[in-house]
């Protein structure tokens, strides 16, 4: 049990140090990153009926959403290549494509402060809801990022009050530490006794040749 104890007590004060505040500082640069994503979003909102806003591909701007779509297919098509290259912007973002060699499918960056990855298909105008998905997850994801914090604040508080407790078992412990050593004292002192027993020779035993020469006489 005093085992278990340290062990748990080790990794309390390894989660204090190390964990918790790597967490913590992950999520407020999250909350940082999608708090500005989310803003340059909302300053850039689709318009008319089509819910569209002008998309920049190749250095041509597209006004019309179908067109958009096709010019976004085409540029798949002509660059096979897994290294990300930039292609344009829509809504604030800088855009640019892969091709996912492991999942064979093309995919697109929105990049803000964070990289944000949508998986492309065949469909032109398909691909430009993707999009869309993507960019009305930044909120949801902004409170995620501030609730995963508050969480890891407080489990960093709660390993600091537990951290600080003793072990539970300390004085029986300690009591049957004594006694256990005490007992190991008796039994090395009881060995030794019927050692010095077996060793001593017997009163009647006499050399052969003593007997022998007694005989003779």
């Amino acid at each position: 049990m005093k085992q278990s104890y340290l062990s748990e007590h080790y990794d309390l004060e390894d989660r204090i140090l190390k964990h918790y505040p790597q967490q913590i500082k992950d999520y407020e640069e999250r909350i940082t990153a999608y708090g500005n994503d989310a803003e340059i979003a909302s300053q850039h909102k689709p318009q008319g009926e089509d819910k569209f806003c002008p998309m920049t591909l190749k250095g041509v701007t597209y006004k019309e959403k179908a067109d958009a779509g096709e010019m976004l297919l085409a540029i798949c098509k002509e660059n096979p290549l897994s290294q990300p290259t930039e292609i344009g912007s829509y809504r604030g973002f800088q855009m640019e494509i892969y091709y996912d060699t492991v999942n064979a499918h093309y995919c697109l960056n929105l990049c803000g402060m964070r990289k944000h990855k949508v998986e492309l298909g065949a469909d032109a105008l398909g691909n430009l809801t993707r999009i869309e998905n993507e960019i009305a997850k930044f909120p949801a994801r902004l409170e995620a990022a501030k609730t995963r914090k508050e969480e890891t604040i407080a489990q960093l508080e709660t390993a600091k009050v537990e951290v600080e407790k003793p072990f539970a078992f300390e004085n029986e412990l300690k009591e049957k530490t004594e006694r256990l050593n005490a007992l190991n004292i008796e039994l090395n002192l009881n060995e030794k006794d019927n050692t010095v027993i077996d060793d001593e020779p017997e009163q009647n035993d006499e050399p052969a040749e003593k007997i022998s020469e007694d005989r003779e006489r």
